[in-house]
């Protein structure tokens, strides 16, 4: 759907989106969030005073809260680039209970240039890169295996040729957060947004690549408790990551993979997290917990009948010293390794109605013992079956 406005100036707008309808079935209790939709990783067991496990119970959820629009404005020339700009939301909600409630997924200014622009606003993480993502029937990329992120962002890209792409990127985080650092504002506190770059290239028609390094900084608190007394605190947690994903196109799919490597990594909707050094500093110091994940995903090019397939790793590494695990600024560092396997298929009645069916067999280990390092051992694997069912009206 489109509107111009026919002048010098000319604004363009186009409006775009689906609705969506969707229905689950998972066989047990699940780490998830908006409601469903977003699912991880199957729950430890629970033991009941009988050995039952409390967790061994099914679930379903029907509903429509995955429906998107968006509004995409091209406008006149500024400094000579062509200027845009997109805003888009779904009904997903910022936590896991509130279904049904509007969010902003993409809000930002972009300035294009022959060779280079520059975007400013909401827009994914650097670590998601959209060439490459695996594109399943569920809402969910493969998160914690695969990042998921959007974050408010400056980003400059320039083309060397039509082989190489170089960018930069500072960083800020807003909805998506490190796990339990939502009500703080641990970023600003550090008072250094997040720095990443990039290089994209595409050798040739048939294959294309990324790769990514960043680092971050945050701070988790402003004062600290020692016995009846408060102290300032400025201590920092500091962790890098690095990520490389590709996509290579067949005559009749396409193959999609990826890794990740990096600490502190839950912003991202991964696993890991912060340990305590353990040491005679009175004050906490902080080090991040390492993690790797590595994924691949292959999907049909037909354009009537779609199947596909993702399958995906991610472990635990621990720190690189000895720590203690801070529970509420980690996501379940028990978890020493889990992995997934879906294959789904996609129907097109016809280029605006999909209808797509995916099975998940999720498996986590949950260990009971970690070492000094925070690497847990000893695990005690649980595994989920997910049966999920989508029909998509775009527009």
């Amino acid at each position: 759907m489109t509107w111009a406005q026919e002048k010098e100036n000319t604004f363009k707008v186009e409006l775009h989106g689906f609705i969506g309808v969707s229905g689950f079935y998972d066989s047990r209790q699940s780490v998830m969030s908006r409601n469903g939709h977003i699912y991880l990783y199957p729950s430890p067991e629970k033991l009941d005073i009988n050995g039952n496990d409390i967790n061994a119970q099914g679930r379903y959820d029907l509903d429509a809260s995955v429906s998107r629009i968006g509004a995409h404005i091209s406008g006149p020339e500024i400094l000579g680039a062509k200027t845009s700009t997109l805003l888009q939301g779904d009904f997903l909600g910022k936590t896991g209970s509130n279904d049904l409630a509007f969010r902003i997924r993409h809000a930002y200014v972009k300035l294009n240039w022959e060779k280079s622009y520059l975007l400013a606003g909401q827009y994914l993480n650097p670590m998601f890169v959209s060439e490459t993502y695996p594109k399943l029937v569920t809402t969910n990329p493969g998160a914690p295996i695969h990042p998921l992120n959007r974050a408010v962002q400056i980003r400059y890209a320039h083309k060397l040729n039509n082989s190489i792409e170089l960018l930069a990127l500072l960083v800020a985080q807003n909805d998506h957060r490190n796990k339990e650092f939502t009500g703080s504002k641990s970023d600003e506190w550090s008072q250094l947004p997040e720095a990443d770059v990039q290089v994209k290239l595409t050798p040739g028609k048939k294959f294309f690549a990324a790769f990514t390094a960043g680092v971050k900084t945050l701070q988790p608190k402003l004062e600290e408790k020692l016995g009846e007394n408060t102290i300032k605190t400025d201590e920092r947690i500091t962790s890098w990551h690095l990520s490389a994903s590709a996509k290579s196109f067949f005559t009749s799919f396409n193959w999609k993979f990826g890794g990740v490597y990096g600490g502190n990594l839950t912003n991202l909707v991964m696993l890991g997290g912060v340990g305590k050094k353990t040491g005679n500093s009175q004050l906490t110091e902080y080090a991040p917990l390492m993690v790797a994940s590595g994924w691949t995903d292959f999907e049909s090019t037909n354009k009537k009948y779609q199947p596909g397939l993702f399958l995906g790793y991610t472990a635990n590494l621990g720190a690189n010293e000895s720590v203690e695990i801070i529970p509420e600024l980690s996501r379940s560092p028990e978890i020493g390794y889990l992995y997934a396997i879906s294959p789904r298929i996609k129907f097109y009645a016809n280029p605006k109605i999909m209808i797509g069916a995916e099975y998940s067999y999720t498996v986590a280990a949950y260990g009971s013992k970690m070492n000094e390092k925070g690497k847990p051992s000893d695990f005690n694997t649980v595994a989920n079956h997910r049966g999920l069912i989508m029909l998509k009206y775009l527009f």
